[in-house]
């Protein structure tokens, strides 16, 4: 047709078009449908409107639950930019720096990205057992055996645990990001840093971080969004429920626990509208991330606009 010789760049977009519009497109708006609605997920829908948001928001059980899962899921977000994301660019540095051993070094930060979570968790509930965990005999050891506990069962510790074995997981990730921006800056440019007499942290803040500074949006971006969707630890160490006390319940956990999981926490009013209501949780989920993506994709364009 004379309208795809003319443009026939289409046919190239054509394909990834369609598939991102089957896999992405058409279960988000499948997914806002489905909100609107009061559905056990096998049965017939009633269309209810809003009624599923304004249930959320306003039943205290499910409220309090959202809210704690939300500030866990905060937490973890603020944690992860805050120790993190600048132990990343930091070790970033170094092995772009070529300190000794560095390619060893790079292997090994970034090997537990290939350990299974199940495992991780193994190990790390291993390590903080109140009986025979590592953490609490290495206190004994060191002569402050006073200050052992039971960490698996204090509640006011269960998301930080949660985000201590996932950023151990994760942490080589963010690095190897931060690398590959770095290896992208001029070598021009920091030789004649060195030639200057630039030391060691000056060449880091002075011209390293300025040029990968929107590769650190972007990863504060991943890292938000991250922080919303973990899923697995919470569910491997607190189960359904999230822990003791939802100690360790997070957004996506709380999502799956209303839509698939035990409705009894909530006295099992959602046995039949656990799919409407599940779906209503994940679109929320889904309005809170694309807004800070916004927002992100403002600052980023600001960003290249005054370089």
């Amino acid at each position: 047709m004379a309208w795809i010789r003319k443009r026939p760049y289409l046919l190239f977009i054509a394909p990834g078009l369609v598939l991102y519009t089957l896999f992405t497109m058409y279960p988000i708006f499948s997914a806002v449908q489905i909100s609107l609605n009061h559905w056990d997920g096998i049965g017939e829908k009633t269309f209810v409107g809003l009624a599923n948001y304004v249930e959320l928001f306003t039943s205290d059980v499910l409220f309090s639950q959202f809210t704690n899962a939300f500030k866990n899921s905060l937490i973890i977000f603020v944690l992860n930019s805050c120790a993190v994301l600048p132990a990343q660019l930091y070790m970033a540095y170094l092995l772009y720096t070529e300190i000794k051993g560095f390619r060893f070094v790079q292997a090994m930060i970034f090997s537990p990205q290939f350990i299974s979570t199940p495992v991780i968790v193994f190990m790390g509930t291993l390590m903080l057992d109140g009986n025979i965990g590592v953490v609490n005999k290495m206190l004994e050891w060191i002569g402050l055996g006073d200050y052992a506990r039971p960490w698996m069962g204090l509640p006011e510790l269960g998301i930080y645990i949660v985000w201590l074995l996932a950023a151990w997981s994760g942490i080589g990730v963010g690095m190897i990001f931060f690398l590959g921006a770095m290896k992208m800056i001029s070598p021009e440019v920091m030789e004649a840093a060195v030639l200057d007499g630039a030391s060691f942290w000056r060449r880091l803040f002075s011209i390293i971080i300025p040029q990968v500074k929107t590769t650190i949006l972007n990863m504060l971006v991943l890292t938000y969004i991250f922080s919303m969707t973990v899923f697995d630890y919470s569910f491997i160490m607190g189960g359904v429920s999230g822990g003791i006390n939802n100690s360790m319940d997070v957004m996506a956990l709380f999502f799956y626990r209303i839509a698939f999981g035990d409705n009894s926490a909530v006295g099992g009013t959602l046995n039949t509208n656990a799919m409407g209501m599940g779906t209503t949780i994940a679109c929320v989920l889904f309005a809170i991330i694309f807004i800070v993506a916004l927002v992100q994709v403002a600052i980023s364009y600001r960003s290249v606009e005054e370089d």
